[in-house]
């Protein structure tokens, strides 16, 4: 060290001109006390006199002093230089540790900002000790930070629990930001004084340098579903969802889950009220058998207005029905039994069966496919054969199959799907249309068709849907995706609706508006938004009050429908009554659900005795129409001639129907018929449906 004092000090004689600042801009650090550095001018652009250097031992620093300050927030700049690489400097404030300011490499002279300094009135001492030493100080400024904006309500003044503040990481609003959440009940609390009451928008503020991770939230006390944040090591926004806030003060819990992220802070906002939603009820697959089109339809005449139930497992729709007096109206049921590598080893399916015969009853069915690894089970005790789909149970790489189609792991993945094609098409002979959710939560990488990103998962999904409908002709199947994230998609060319899993802490029962919200972006709004498994059941009133429009829940198996816990009983029983929840006894003959069309009339002629009208049906669908009906009041005259279709009336409504060569009308077209009639001519509204 005595060394490094002789060579600085000649520096010093040597030094070239310095950077002159502006008065009051800077606080020199070379006019600090000093333990274990020194001042040096050997490093050009530097202000004031010097700067201080040789921060290698832990306990070197340098103490700064802020004279005079009227106290409050204040945001802290550090002009430095890192000529040996990113560094870290340790900060404390009036001799209490604040954290730590990282310093990004910079062979000159930068700035440092973000971190903030809470200061007390009249004097305060800033100290910069080594940290993750070799770096250079130059100078400080502070200036007081600005208010944090409307609505914003900051992590750091909340009330913590096994977490702590921290400001080491740059670019947090307010004084810090909330840390530590490394155990399963780690949380923050964040008080919303003084609302007014309604629905808001929820932005949270966070950073998540250790990659994507997920946190539960919950309002006053009730579970509002998970937040999933995508990784981002420098602090930004997401949206959370809505929370329905009653007037006076509100709390917002932030708890662990997949934790190791930092939150800054949280944003309410007056949510605008929900515009029209622009679901049709259209099938990507122009050749979409009747059935499928008339349950599409039929879905997205609930969507907005009632949930469909769910149940998976056939064994825990029979509890269900025995124990509420209601059966679901969606069974959910799984194709894993028929994949070859399971049925090698003497798995029989049984899921095709029991979907035959709830299609018998009325009701809907969705599959999903645990689709066990075409090769490489690892079938050791914790990784069994039964447990294939798990990407840990197997060693098949399905980035490398589908990069070489000639290899054996390629042509093993088409022996499957065909496998799959045959149980599918038992369900087309019979007119059974299918939900159909395979590669499901592919984004979660814990099965094997994740595992490698969201390339090979959308390939793999391109790739299943042109083998089951382009080579197989299988069109009773409605595609649903299951995964939120953008970069998961593969393209509203194949997907019909957008899903996800919700397995929120027990007791939540929240309406899982975050994810909602982001679905609904994923498909611009065209799609039908489900709840493709839930462990825990959204209370059908908070759904409605969220304005979250899921077209239908899922419950999974097991203990999550039948423990009393998860779902409590009489919790259960409120669902399955509840009056914006369909149940099979109050489905329709969805199959037949008509689609949509537009009618106008025009008259062409009257004269004393009668008149000559024309209208004209246009098709709005996307497949062609297998038949088309018309009505319209009609109480007066009586109809002399037709054309272009076969027309009836009862003494108070005529309809007309398709003749059967202008039956498939195509997407986009139109078709008109005509008839004279006695009577004088009315404007009356037509009523369209089309098959």
């Amino acid at each position: 060290m005595r060394l490094l004092l002789l060579v600085s000090l000649l520096a010093l004689t040597l030094a070239p001109p310095a950077v002159a600042a502006a008065p009051g801009e800077w606080i020199e650090a070379e006019d600090g006390a000093l333990s274990g550095v020194v001042v040096e001018t050997t490093v050009e652009g530097f202000s004031g006199t010097g700067y201080v250097g040789g921060f290698d031992e832990a306990a070197d620093h340098v103490t700064i002093i802020i004279p005079d300050s009227p106290g409050g927030l204040h945001d802290l700049t550090v002009r430095y230089a890192a000529p040996n690489g990113a560094k870290k400097t340790a900060v404390s404030l009036n001799g209490s540790a604040v954290g730590e300011v990282a310093l990004a490499e910079s062979a000159g002279f930068t700035e440092a900002t973000g971190a903030k300094l809470m200061l007390a009135e009249g004097d305060n001492t800033v100290t910069f000790t080594t940290g993750w030493g070799w770096y250079l100080i130059d100078a400080i400024g502070v200036a007081p930070s600005a208010p944090s904006a409307p609505g914003v309500h900051e992590a750091e003044d909340g009330l913590l629990n096994g977490v702590v503040v921290e400001s080491s990481v740059a670019g947090f609003s307010g004084r810090g930001y909330v840390a530590g959440f490394d155990t399963g009940t780690d949380h923050v609390t964040i008080t919303i004084p003084d609302s007014p009451g309604g629905l808001h928008d929820l932005t949270i503020l966070y950073a998540t340098p250790y990659g994507a991770k997920t946190a539960s939230l919950s309002l006053n006390g009730s579970g509002l579903g998970d937040v999933s944040f995508p990784e981002n090591p420098t602090f930004t926004s997401i949206p959370a969802g809505k929370v329905l806030l009653r007037p006076g003060d509100n709390t917002v819990t932030i708890t662990n889950n997949w934790g190791w992220y930092l939150i800054d802070a949280i944003k309410v906002t007056p949510s605008a009220p929900r515009g029209p939603h622009q679901v049709t009820g259209a099938l990507t697959d122009p050749a979409a058998t009747a059935e499928a089109k008339g349950l599409m339809r039929y879905l997205a005449d609930n969507y907005g207005e009632n949930t469909l139930s769910g149940q998976q497992d056939q064994g825990s729709i029979d509890w269900v029905e025995q124990n509420t007096g209601k059966a679901p109206a969606i069974a959910g049921l799984d194709l894993m039994d028929y994949s070859p590598s399971r049925v090698e080893r003497g798995t029989v399916g049984a899921d095709v069966d029991h979907a035959l015969a709830y299609d018998r009853r009325g009701g809907i069915v969705t599959l999903a496919w645990h689709w066990n690894a075409p090769s490489g089970l690892i079938d050791v005790p914790g990784k069994e054969w039964w447990r294939g789909f798990y990407t840990d149970a197997t060693t098949f790489d399905v980035a490398a199959a589908l990069a070489d189609p000639t290899s054996a792991d390629y042509k093993l993945l088409i022996r499957d799907m065909d496998a799959i094609a045959v149980q599918l098409k038992r369900l087309a002979d019979a007119k059974v249309p299918v939900l159909w959710r395979p590669l499901h939560e592919a984004e979660g990488g814990w099965f094997w068709w994740g595992a490698k990103g969201p390339g090979p998962a959308k390939e793999l999904y391109r790739l299943l849907h042109q083998r089951l409908v382009g080579h197989h002709g299988l069109h009773n199947l409605i595609w649903v995706w299951n995964s939120i994230a953008p970069e998961w998609y593969p393209g509203d060319d194949l997907v019909d609706v957008v899903s996800m899993d919700s397995y929120p802490p027990q007791g939540d029962h929240g309406p899982v508006i975050g994810p909602y919200e982001r679905l609904v972006e994923l498909g611009g709004d065209r799609k039908l938004v489900a709840l493709g498994e839930v462990g825990s059941i959204p209370d059908p009133d908070l759904v409605r009050a969220y304005e979250a429009r899921w077209s239908w829940f899922v419950t999974w198996s097991g203990s999550f429908i039948q423990d009393g816990v998860t779902n409590p009983r009489d919790f259960v029983q409120r669902v399955y009554d509840h009056r914006h929840v369909i149940t099979l006894d109050e489905l329709p003959a969805f199959k037949t659900t008509p689609g949509r069309c537009a009618a106008t009339m025009r008259v062409v002629a009257q004269w004393g005795t009668g008149y000559h009208v024309e209208i004209t049906l246009r098709h709005e669908e996307n497949s062609p129409s297998a038949g088309w009906r018309v009505t319209w009041p009609f109480a007066d005259g009586h109809v002399r001639h037709t054309w272009g279709a076969a027309i009836t009336t009862d003494g108070t409504t005529a309809t007309a129907k398709n003749l059967s060569w202008n039956a498939a009308v195509k997407p986009g077209e139109s078709v008109t018929f005509g008839y004279l009639a006695s009577g004088s001519p009315t404007a009356p509204a037509l009523t369209c449906a089309i098959g």
